[in-house]
């Protein structure tokens, strides 16, 4: 998989040792404290992979997941 930037890479491996870890899907707050980014800038690209279909952040729910074929492609 490639990415436009490195700060999307990190963001995405953010989200996914996040999942990993917790069992359960971060906020914008914990990828920002992670990847040491602000909440802006993650926001932005978060949105950059969404567009791409590399995640979702479903309606109604806090939190952003990985797309089914993105996540099986990492484990």
């Amino acid at each position: 998989m490639t990415f436009h930037n490195e700060n999307q890479k990190k963001i995405y491996e953010a989200i996914k040792d996040f999942i990993d870890e917790k069992g359960f899907s971060p906020r914008l707050k914990d990828i920002s404290e992670r990847t040491g980014l602000g909440i802006k800038p993650v926001q932005g690209h978060v949105v950059k992979l969404e567009e791409r279909g590399l995640l979702i952040r479903p309606k109604g729910r806090q939190g952003i997941e990985l797309t089914s074929i993105q996540s099986e492609a990492h484990q």
